[in-house]
């Protein structure tokens, strides 16, 4: 299996596969059908392709996805890519990451990256997870193709699946009602988000704490929720592992995922705090 995140790697795979048989753009609902998964987890894959240049967008009816010169390369090389982070923002993605010197006072992670990290040289960056579930904290010594980290500390993150950690079956809100039906959990419960669902209980939406509290404030609570919902919102399957959570997580910047089953429907959310809660260092992560 290629050293992309399994993820990353299939939605990407499944692209060049249509792109090559149709030549012609590809729509993210055709990668879903293929993979018989959640169309809005395939954009979410995608969003983290585009920012890694393996990807890019066309809009229009005849548009779609396509793949770049570099996807080619990716996949036959099956390089594995994790995010480098700086103060909660993805600034760019590490390949062929190794470690030097792990067991002296000084180790070290050589790597290529994609992205533009000069800007970073001496700043200290957050480099996964791994794979195997190590997350590598430092300092970035060199930033050019090749980039050097000084690692100031390895936190170790351990598999479990999103069921086990997510909470199942959340409240929910419905794109007709209005949004004085859901005030209560924002003003007195303080929640931080509402998923909304369709009548066969798939999540087409988010309702957000920001924009309700934008909408009180303006006394529009007589609108719908299709009116301020976030739509696409992003989603992860509930037998995915903690470490894709947080992938997603850092590259939607909303810390909070709706989990889904084989079936694509909604069976709970997975927030930052679940994961804070499990693994208490996981807070230098997200």
């Amino acid at each position: 299996m290629s050293s992309l995140s399994d993820s990353v790697y299939n939605v990407l795979k499944a692209l060049v596969e249509l792109y090559n048989k149709e030549g012609a753009p590809v729509k993210s609902r055709d990668i879903a059908n293929v993979l018989k998964i959640h169309e809005g987890y395939v954009r979410n894959m995608l969003s983290i392709l585009k920012s890694m240049g393996l990807v890019i967008s066309k809009a229009g009816p005849q548009g779609g996805y396509i793949p770049t010169s570099k996807a080619t390369d990716i996949l036959s090389r099956q390089t594995f890519s994790v995010p480098i982070v700086s103060m909660g923002n993805v600034v760019g993605y590490a390949l062929d990451i190794t470690l030097i010197g792990l067991l002296s006072e000084r180790p070290y992670a050589s790597m290529r990256v994609v992205g533009d990290l000069s800007n970073y040289v001496e700043k200290e960056v957050r480099v996964g997870p791994l794979p195997s579930g190590v997350v590598l904290i430092g300092k970035i010594i060199k930033a050019d193709a090749e980039a050097l980290i000084e690692i100031s500390s390895i936190v170790s993150i351990p598999r479990t699946s999103i069921k086990n950690i997510m909470t199942p079956n959340p409240i929910v809100a419905r794109t007709d009602d209005p949004l004085e039906a859901y005030i209560k959990y924002f003003v007195e419960k303080r929640f931080r988000g509402i998923p909304v669902i369709d009548d066969d209980k798939r999540p087409i939406g988010l309702l957000m704490a920001s924009r309700v509290m934008d909408a009180l404030a303006n006394c529009n609570l007589k609108t719908k929720v299709s009116n301020l919902m976030l739509r696409n919102p992003p989603v992860i399957n509930e037998d995915e592992d903690i470490h894709e959570a947080i992938r997603l997580m850092v590259s939607s910047g909303i810390g909070r995922l709706l989990v889904v089953n084989s079936e694509d429907k909604l069976v709970g959310i997975i927030t930052r705090t679940d994961i804070l809660t499990r693994i208490a260092t996981l807070e230098q992560l997200v």
